[in-house]
């Protein structure tokens, strides 16, 4: 096998913090109360503040998921001494695409507009990025690529904002004042995630000046025959077809 480096980081936040107080101004209450779960969940956290894809302003979404890669990939680049031309191989890890199809390592590959290469899109909510990662790793190690770049992004606001919530929150308010626990599960994940995108560059050659870390091996394993499902997101698929 060849040797495998990590030679080249970049990552893309977008917009500004938001510090913890302000959190509420940009996703938006749900009900037209403040959260009680909120501040007991930021404290145990420990966040200060978050970045998002939304204008704070005017509530709109100033990223796409695939925009956020493309952008910390092209700080990679900026990083080291490989150029979008020289890719040979780009993968791309998320649990919260734009759509299904084109998946979302050929939106990337199209936000950048490199030439052709190998592309791959993973998943797998919190191990995306790493399945990403592992793939490289195997391409490059198996000597298949000289280059990998490896991605992990996601792009939670959109599925957080208050106006989501509100139609729910509606229709179950009796078994809410009944069950506070049901109105903490839904509002949890609202104080725990944001936005944001990384990506690596995994060469077979150390980098010439520079740090470069020797990959050695990567394992991921399932769980998810001994644990409970611990969060679901539904997936609604729309296709139209041309005459």
């Amino acid at each position: 096998m060849t040797s495998a480096y990590i030679t080249g980081l970049g990552v893309f936040l977008p917009n500004e913090p938001v510090n913890n107080e302000e959190i509420e101004n940009v996703l938006g209450l749900v009900n037209g109360k403040p959260s009680r779960s909120k501040n007991r969940i930021l404290k145990n956290n420990g966040i200060k503040s978050r970045y998002y894809a939304i204008d704070p302003k005017t509530g709109k979404q100033t990223h796409t998921n695939a925009q956020l890669t493309a952008e910390a990939v092209r700080i990679l680049v900026k990083n080291t001494n490989i150029s979008l031309e020289e890719i040979e191989c780009l993968v791309c890890g998320t649990s919260s695409p734009d759509q299904i199809i084109p998946n979302h390592a050929l939106m990337v590959h199209g936000e950048l507009g490199c030439p052709p290469c190998e592309v791959v899109a993973t998943s797998g909510v919190c191990c995306s990025g790493m399945t990403a990662f592992k793939y490289g790793y195997m391409n490059v190690s198996s000597g298949w690529s000289k280059n990998a770049v490896t991605t992990g992004s996601e792009l939670a606001s959109t599925a957080f904002k208050g106006v989501y919530f509100q139609p729910e929150i509606e229709a179950k308010i009796q078994d809410l004042e009944a069950k506070p626990i049901i109105a903490f599960e839904k509002d949890f994940l609202r104080w725990m995630l944001s936005d944001a995108a990384a990506a690596v560059l995994i060469t077979d050659t150390p980098r010439q000046n520079g740090i470069s870390l020797r990959i050695d091996w990567v394992e991921i394993i399932s769980f998810a025959n001994e644990l409970e499902t611990c969060m679901y997101a539904e997936t609604r698929l729309h296709m139209a077809y041309q005459s």
